[in-house]
């Protein structure tokens, strides 16, 4: 089985790229690819809600991964060597076109899924111990702890998209569609209302 992912940010920025992209090189190669799949990522998108989670898990010894770049994989080096490992411990051949990275039978897949497990716990443990850190320097100069409540930044997001919130309103669209829409939380919306009389 060969699977082409796609992953895009809520703009779906570079979709149409990394398809054409995906597209030649199995054509190219004489591949024909099985099943699509696309994750469409936002700021709060867990890690286990991906679609590309949940077909490495189902994928089998000698499918095909296809990718237009490594970054597609995770945000951070911690996921993209989680996922390469499960790859390899699996037997999944990954093929990462612009990178030109290939991932098959050719590796030692034991080793190799070793060493991205490795990789990826020390990113894991740097970064939270950096956050421990950052937090305990904080709380030592007696700054509060967490983020503000009501953010300036999103209200005054909202205040600059002011008519297509009104508008989407005015359609019916309920709280949570406007809230995913503008990545602002209830509350932020909800001050936003009371600041207009909405």
């Amino acid at each position: 089985m060969v699977v082409a992912y796609l992953k895009v940010g809520t703009a779906k920025e570079h979709l149409e790229e990394q398809r054409n992209d995906i597209a030649q090189f199995t054509n190219d190669r004489g591949l024909t690819v099985d099943k699509w799949i696309t994750d469409v990522i936002g700021k709060k998108t867990r890690k286990n809600e991906r679609n590309l989670d949940m077909i490495v898990v189902r994928m089998q010894r000698g499918d095909i991964l296809v990718i237009s770049d490594i970054s597609r994989l995770g945000r951070t080096l911690s996921d993209v060597m989680s996922i390469l490992a499960a790859c390899m411990e699996k037997g999944i051949h990954l093929y990462c076109i612009k990178d030109r990275y290939i991932l098959d039978e050719q590796l030692d897949n034991v080793a190799m899924a070793h060493v991205f497990n490795m990789v990826a716990d020390i990113e894991h443990n740097l970064m939270s111990t950096r956050t421990r850190e950052a937090l305990a320097q904080k709380k030592k100069k007696g700054g509060p702890l967490g983020r503000p409540k009501g953010s300036d930044a999103k209200q005054a997001y909202l205040d600059a998209n002011k008519e297509e919130v009104i508008s989407m309103l005015e359609q019916g669209e309920s709280v949570l569609d406007i809230c995913r829409r503008f990545n602002v939380s209830r509350n932020t919306y909800y001050l936003f209302r009371k600041n207009y009389g909405l």
